[in-house]
């Protein structure tokens, strides 16, 4: 598990201002022998699954036009490499895995394909039309995904059905729906978009300043509503740790954001790695998750295959959190349970939901 140096940590913030993290070293290998902690959420919560970075398409039939950009130096990337490390049959593990814990949502935060090419968006639809329909799935896109200049209507419009809200913005705003909010249950799935073409050798990601004024509407309102918000982006927020090649560059303004209006959790993905980190705030502190990349047969540990599964429950302290972190056993071929994280999260100080829980707890 990689932790960011500089970042205040999960295991570092324990109890403080009400956010308390139990951490369970001897999960083991079914989730059968997990066995509940006092942090543990109720009997129903909200389950939520976290996968990202599958580069699950092919690049055999791309065209030698579609190359002539910054695309020829992905392509020889995935010629040398990239196709030998991303596999299909770990994919088609993650689809059986998926089926079988059942969750009530699936988030899918960016870098589906390899280059973005018309060719790979298609594909990348059709993969997502097999893992459930476009009110089960919120998809955000990556680096890779707007690795070129495209046109809107052959590449990323396809995924629209998965990327929009509840209440698709007007025509006021262009082809370009983000800052997106879905609400299902007792959560707000609230998507950024950071993905932005770049230079030859860089993988950096911006949100800018329109997404980050709707960004704080979105926070506030749904906090009114005591609803836990959840901000699904690619890159991290999380500045330390990053290179200066793949960071997002207004982490600094986000942050800002997100400190001043709240939210109980943020995920992502492009770092190909598990990431737990925290954003600490002047009363409370963010959980930060950051998961590998979902089709990887690496060696290393750190950076094999894996997936996040995250369950919601209210509490008279707030709400619980539960993460089953899920990695690829090549061993045995399939996703196996890896570490469990279990957290306390405190309401907004000013919700209808903390003041009602907390008479609830105190009666």
């Amino acid at each position: 598990m990689y932790v960011p140096s500089g970042q205040p940590t999960l295991g570092s913030v324990i109890g403080v201002n009400g956010l308390t993290l139990v951490e369970n070293p001897e999960y083991a290998s079914t989730m059968s022998s997990v066995q509940p902690t006092a942090g543990d959420p109720g009997p129903t919560p909200f389950r939520l699954a976290h996968i990202s970075d599958p580069h699950l398409t092919s690049l055999h039939r791309v065209h030698w036009r579609e190359l002539l950009n910054k695309r020829l130096l992905g392509y020889a990337s995935w010629r040398l490499r990239r196709r030998a490390v991303h596999r299909p049959e770990i994919l088609n593990a993650l689809q059986r895995a998926l089926v079988e814990c059942r969750p009530d949502h699936i988030a899918v935060t960016g870098d589906l394909t390899h280059l973005g090419t018309p060719a790979e968006c298609l594909e990348a639809r059709q993969w997502l039309e097999q893992l459930g329909p476009p009110a089960y799935i919120t998809v955000i896109p990556g680096n890779h995904d707007r690795y070129a200049p495209s046109e809107w209507s052959e590449t990323l419009a396809l995924w629209l059905p998965y990327m929009q809200g509840d209440d698709p913005p007007g025509p006021e705003y262009g082809r370009f729906p983000f800052p997106t909010l879905r609400k299902r249950g007792p959560v707000a799935l609230v998507g950024l978009s950071t993905a932005r073409p770049t230079a030859p050798f860089l993988a950096t990601g911006k949100v800018g300043y329109a997404q980050l004024e709707q960004l704080e509407r979105l926070l506030d309102s749904t906090a009114a509503e005591d609803l836990f918000r959840i901000v699904l982006m690619h890159h991290s927020p999380l500045a330390a740790g990053v290179s200066r090649r793949r960071r997002l560059d207004d982490t600094a303004r986000l942050v800002s954001v997100l400190k001043q209006h709240g939210t109980e959790l943020v995920l992502h993905g492009h770092g190909h790695r598990p990431v737990t980190g925290a954003l600490q705030t002047d009363t409370s502190v963010i959980p930060v998750f950051g998961v590998p990349s979902a089709s990887s047969s690496d060696p290393s540990p750190e950076k094999r295959a894996g997936y996040n599964i995250y369950e919601i429950a209210a509490s008279n302290m707030g709400w619980t959190l539960r993460v089953l972190e899920q990695r690829w056993d090549p061993a045995r071929a399939c996703f196996v349970p890896h570490a469990q994280h279990s957290l306390l999260i405190p309401a907004p100080r000013a919700s209808p939901h903390n003041e009602r829980h907390a008479a609830a707890g105190a009666g």
